[in-house]
């Protein structure tokens, strides 16, 4: 069956799998992945024209361990599953598809820009950081220049988490969407857009936009997210979270221009600023980000990139210089307690959700395929339980914070009073 053509297949009749999946970004698709390994034949429902053009593709591409704050704690040890296959991950994938991911090994270097926020790190953030299964050394001012020459000045100290990785994400996705293309137990219905999920003893139905139905053993939701409009019993727990991102293009580079990854907070009076920079393998560094919780919209807005911009600028004055290359704006998928949500959530244990990553998608993908796959193969064991009761669907969560009030528009301006 041609693996292409939604279009092709023409007569409108159910089509059936062990398995569909409806969200073919890096959780979908990786997911997608690794069920297909195990001989399981698998439907991918994608609304995009290709994969991941979703959330992953706004991704920063930073395999954190310890940088997000919902990395400590509880989720520490699925954060630790991850980062330890990570490499395995990319070679199969790499293998599968022919096309390599690079990956920068440096780590990442969160430094503080006054002694205020070097005394907050010290005494808030190390204890979690040493709790954490993960490296954490400590830097001067001159350490941390040693290591990223092109740091502001006004650094005082930082810390170095040397285990965090960093890619480019379109290019993980270019390598993950082709192996997941080409594998034969795998079909991909591209600009589909799922419309219902219905489970019952016997197995699932997938309404697509056209008129077609799926019918699978299992469905697994992994749109992002959307996915609390195919999940009603966690739709109060998941929100978008939008955030705003530039690349930089250093003159002259071809290869990584920084050998870190680099994170920093700061105040400027009222305002709170959190500038990262991700070098790429191209020369590029991506340049972010900000964060809105429950906004939905994907507008590039000029404060976002002005905001963007004060903090690299205060971080490393020097990449304030270089030109802005693309601009773009995602809509990460978060939960109420900033934690994955991986497990089976109706009546029959027909339907697995795996969504509310909250900016940790990219870095929890290799875990999240591998628990998932546990659930829908039925071979959970105790390690993989430990994990999965981590992210489970039915822990109970925070309140979800609200949907900000619209802005007030300024009202014209009156036209002068004429003088006669």
């Amino acid at each position: 069956m041609s693996k292409r053509g939604d279009g092709e297949l023409g007569a409108r009749v159910p089509g059936t799998c062990d398995v569909v999946i409806i969200g073919g970004g890096v959780i979908g698709c990786a997911i997608a992945h690794r069920l297909a390994a195990r001989g399981t034949k698998v439907a991918v429902v994608d609304s995009g024209q290709r994969l991941g053009l979703g959330a992953s593709d706004a991704a920063m591409g930073g395999i954190l361990t310890q940088t997000e704050p919902s990395c400590l704690g509880p989720l520490s040890v699925v954060i630790k599953r991850s980062r330890d296959i990570y490499p395995r991950w990319l070679e199969e994938v790499a293998a599968a598809s022919g096309l390599t991911v690079p990956v920068l090994e440096g780590g990442d270097i969160q430094v503080a820009l006054d002694e205020a926020e070097m005394e907050r790190l010290e005494s808030e953030v190390l204890p979690e950081w040493k709790n954490s299964p993960f490296q954490v050394v400590r830097l001067t001012a001159a350490d941390a220049r040693d290591l990223e020459p092109l740091l502001s000045d006004r650094v005082v100290g930082g810390f170095l988490l040397p285990q965090e990785l960093a890619l480019d994400p379109r290019v993980l996705m270019a390598s993950l969407g082709r192996a997941v293309l080409e594998h034969p137990g795998i079909r991909v219905h591209n600009q589909a857009h799922a419309t219902a999920l219905r489970s019952s003893p016997g197995g699932v139905e997938v309404d697509l936009h056209d008129g077609r139905r799926l019918r699978a053993e299992t469905a697994v939701v992994a749109a992002g997210h959307l996915s609390g409009v195919f999940l009603p019993r966690l739709r109060e727990h998941l929100f978008p979270i939008k955030g705003v991102a530039f690349d930089l293009r250093p003159p002259g580079a071809t290869t990584y221009p920084l050998r870190h990854h680099v994170f920093a907070e700061f105040t400027d009076g009222e305002r709170e600023y959190f500038p990262y920079l991700v070098p790429r393998h191209d020369g590029r560094v991506a340049a972010g980000v900000t964060y809105e919780e429950n906004v939905g919209d994907v507008t590039v807005t000029a404060e976002a990139i002005e905001e963007i911009r004060q903090g690299v600028a205060t971080l490393m004055p020097e990449a304030a210089t270089w030109p802005i290359g693309r601009r773009w704006a995602g809509l990460r998928p978060g939960s109420a307690d900033h934690r994955p949500i991986l497990g089976q959530v109706d009546d029959h244990g027909r339907i697995v959700a795996a969504t509310g990553h909250s900016g940790l998608g990219v870095t929890l993908a290799p875990v999240t395929a591998e628990l998932v796959t546990a659930l829908v193969i039925g071979e959970v064991g105790a390690p993989e339980r430990r994990l999965l009761d981590v992210c489970r669907p039915d822990r109970p969560f925070p309140p979800a914070p609200p949907v900000p009030a619209p802005p007030v528009p300024t009202p014209p301006a009156s036209p002068p009073a004429t003088v006669r």
